[in-house]
């Protein structure tokens, strides 16, 4: 039992209800989760209290430890001096490098736990030396697997979800070319229609969750144009639903979460993403071999494998 843990962190409200690196607490529900937003603001704030009154919680994990609009590594040290900080960091090493707030947020960690293996090493490229641990972002697989026999139908919708880092520029000449071929693709997100004006999508503010699986399962494929990237809920949430990812060749999404680069596109090379995205439109049975190993590889991100990972670091730290 790690009653010593605490969880410092908030829902993201953009994601889904499964979604979202928040979903971690949920495998230790003996842990304390303590509200980082009114942390910051200088307040403690619970949405899980200790379970006891006369032990001192021994370990924190901030789990956006590098966002650097709060300081939330400098006050957990100040209020709790003899505690050990753990923080993630989400964001690419190369603008983590430019962030010198984040960059100093994490270095007050004890140590830091990286969403991919590339991301450590690159961080490690940028001079942190505080220990890095790679444990890969999660999916809770169950909520978005697709009923049984519905990966071999015919899908003509290509789905483009998020905001965060996403290349519109790129975005739009893909959208534009799916349009002369007859693709009108759907994109959710608050932002969709302010980031692409004109564009010919059917764009959808926000979906619950379970419209959102349907859209995976429905879907040809999920295009992510991405500028940069580490870790994705929009990828995890694809592979689960066995529905075809096609984004740019960056390292940690394409070899450590996709497994390959078969659907991948290099730096401007757009017709390259159109020709992957119509290629699963068009052939059914390709889009459904792809289904079925991105579905499996999935399986292997469930946050319930993920959980003896961070147990045993969480174990660690404790020592």
């Amino acid at each position: 039992m790690l009653t010593d843990l605490v969880f410092v962190g908030d829902p993201c409200h953009d994601h889904s209800a499964s979604s979202g690196y928040h979903q971690l607490c949920s495998l230790f529900p003996e842990a304390s989760w303590l509200s980082g937003r009114a942390l910051a603001e200088g307040t403690l704030s619970w949405y899980r209290r200790p379970g006891y009154a006369d032990r001192r919680p021994a370990v924190f994990h901030v789990l956006y430890g590098d966002c650097s609009r709060t300081a939330l590594p400098a006050i957990l040290r100040r209020r709790f001096p003899w505690a050990r900080i753990i923080c993630t960091a989400h964001q690419p090493a190369e603008r983590l490098r430019q962030d010198r707030a984040a960059m100093e947020s994490l270095s007050i960690a004890d140590a830091i736990v990286t969403v991919s293996q590339a991301q450590a090493y690159q961080l490690a490229g940028c001079g942190v030396d505080t220990p890095l641990h790679a444990i890969p972002h999660g999916v809770w697989t169950r909520s978005f697997r697709p009923p049984p026999g519905s990966t071999g139908t015919a899908r003509e919708d290509v789905l483009l979800i998020g905001r965060h880092l996403r290349d519109w520029n790129g975005a739009r000449q893909v959208i534009d070319a799916l349009a002369r071929n007859g693709v009108r693709p759907v994109v959710l997100g608050a932002s969709a229609r302010a980031n692409l004006p004109n564009a010919l999508v059917d764009a959808r503010a926000r979906v619950s969750e379970s419209d959102l699986a349907r859209l995976y399962d429905r879907s040809a494929a999920l295009f992510l144009p991405l500028l940069d990237g580490t870790a994705s809920n929009a990828l995890l949430e694809a592979m689960a639903a066995g529905c075809p990812v096609v984004c740019p060749e960056l390292t940690s999404l394409v070899d450590e979460y996709l497994g390959d680069r078969s659907d991948s596109f290099g730096p401007g090379q757009y017709d390259v993403a159109v020709d992957r995205l119509l290629g699963h439109v068009r052939q059914p049975a390709h889009r459904s071999a792809r289904s079925t190993v991105l579905a499996e590889r999935a399986e292997q991100f469930d946050w319930s494998r993920l959980r003896p990972r961070y147990e045993r670091l969480y174990r660690e730290s404790l020592h």
